[in-house]
């Protein structure tokens, strides 16, 4: 089974300061999400955090965040904004699809930028299974993915790796796990030109 991504090494990416895709802002469709289905106080994991922009927005909101990511130079990045913000964030470098994240089950898990980065249904798959696992029954999987409905110019996606989705891509991968609650069009980000693309808001619930 291949869980093969658009980007082969985050390490590097994150080493030399690739992120195109690593706002600085929590966009509202984040907000939204959480202020809609998520009290105050909830015990969330955050999966693929980057550099911890949206981790340390949750610890401000008054959540119990742990937050995970694959790249230790992301996470090097998000401890120290945590520590000079002042933040109690437990930030790991972790691979949820071959690694047990301790401390759960979560209430909540949230994902923003992964479940697009995977070129095929079986990588889909294999990640909505993996965040299954990090939840009881009726848990949430919060998630924001990139939409196929986006107008990208001709070709761009095949030779950029351009992270999109159709909705059917989106359903086929969650629908063993999850009941589907929401799915919504918003913005994925907030940089014009490079993360102001069209995005999939979704609200799934653990089965």
């Amino acid at each position: 089974m291949s869980t093969a991504q658009h980007t082969s090494d985050w390490e590097a990416r994150y080493r030399a300061g690739d992120t195109p895709w690593d706002d600085d802002v929590v966009p509202l469709s984040v907000i939204d999400l959480f202020g809609s289905h998520v009290p105050r106080g909830a015990h969330v994991l955050e999966v693929g955090c980057g550099s911890g922009t949206t981790a340390l927005w949750l610890a401000q909101q008054g959540y119990q965040v742990v937050a995970c990511d694959v790249s230790a130079a992301a996470i090097r990045i998000a401890r120290q904004r945590a520590a000079a913000a002042g933040l109690a964030v437990s930030f790991r470098v972790l691979d949820v699809l071959a690694e047990t994240v301790d401390g759960g089950p979560y209430e909540v898990v949230f994902s923003r930028g992964v479940l697009h980065t995977f070129t095929s249904h079986a990588g889909r798959l294999a990640f909505a299974e993996a965040i299954a696992r990090c939840l009881p029954p009726d848990g949430l999987w919060l998630d924001v993915a990139g939409s196929a409905d986006t107008a990208d110019p001709p070709g761009a996606r095949a030779r950029l790796g351009l992270p999109r989705l159709s909705l059917a891509e989106l359903a086929m991968a969650v629908e063993p796990y999850f009941a589907v609650e929401l799915v919504q069009r918003c913005l994925y980000g907030t940089t014009p030109g490079l993360t102001d693309f069209l995005a999939w808001s979704s609200v799934l619930r653990r089965r």
